[in-house]
């Protein structure tokens, strides 16, 4: 019995000091790293909650572009990704902790006119596969993003198509919306913080529209961190949900939840 305690308490010990790296990108209001809101994304917010809440570990913080970061974990190297759609079946490879935080599924952004135009035609909330079959608009899709039950329409009406751009840089979802405004391409798909962070950090900001997606309806996205799947991973995400219910509670990530997702988000 002695010697069991023992090596529990060393398995246990083994958990609570291992080093944890963070990979994170230029991607606001997820991680931002200038400006007036620098420091201050959701995710910025929760791997600072992390530290508050796991001071024994080593929290080493680096940054990298998204697609460095899928690379390196899908080679077996120690990362843990911040903010990750939990059980995503385009990270596949990841391990993930227990949910964080939860908000709302993506929507259609787009100019004024042209949300007039789409919600007339096509419902509000939209019928995105009708939408998506509309050859006389123009869609963009940033680097690195991807829709989940809406990708399908995407690849099959839209991928291919002369009315399909893909949008690639650094904060390219961000710069999608500046494309919107200068008549380049007509709609996007992403999360209503996005246009929120825009709208905050750009004087055209307000021309811009949001439109729930039918196919959503009723659906709740779930946070969470991935880790590399390997032995690194299990021990760290273990670590990582013991702290999950105090970065819950945490006031730092609270008042990011609040200030990109607003009041009334899902909880």
């Amino acid at each position: 019995m002695v010697a069991a305690s023992m090596g529990s308490f060393l398995s246990a010990k083994a958990v609570a000091n291992d080093d944890i790296t963070w990979g994170v990108n230029s991607a606001p209001p997820f991680h931002i790293y200038d400006g007036e809101y620098k420091d201050a994304g959701v995710c910025d917010a929760l791997v600072s909650a992390f530290q508050q809440e796991l001071p024994q570990n080593i929290h080493n913080i680096r940054k990298l572009p998204s697609k460095r970061i899928t690379m390196i974990m899908k080679r077996s190297k120690n990362l843990c990704f911040p903010c990750v759609i939990k059980n995503s079946p385009y990270n596949d490879t990841f391990l993930y902790s227990d949910t964080t935080h939860k908000y709302a599924p993506h929507g259609v952004i787009t100019n004024r006119d042209t949300a007039q135009y789409i919600t007339a035609k096509y419902g509000y909330p939209v019928r995105f596969e009708e939408l998506a079959k509309d050859t006389d608009l123009r869609f963009g899709q940033p680097d690195e993003r991807r829709y989940g039950k809406l990708q399908p329409f995407i690849d099959d009406y839209l991928l291919n198509s002369s009315n399909f751009s893909f949008i690639s840089g650094q904060k390219s979802h961000v710069s999608v919306l500046a494309m919107i405004l200068n008549d380049r391409i007509d709609y996007t798909v992403d999360y209503e913080m996005i246009k929120k962070y825009y709208q905050r950090t750009h004087d055209d900001g307000a021309k811009l529209s949001f439109i729930p997606i039918a196919e959503y309806d009723g659906q709740v996205i779930e946070g969470a961190v991935g880790c590399t799947r390997n032995e690194w991973g299990k021990r760290t995400i273990e670590t990582l949900n013991s702290a999950i219910s105090s970065v819950q509670s945490n006031s730092e990530f609270q008042r990011a939840l609040d200030r990109w997702l607003g009041p009334n988000r899902p909880r």
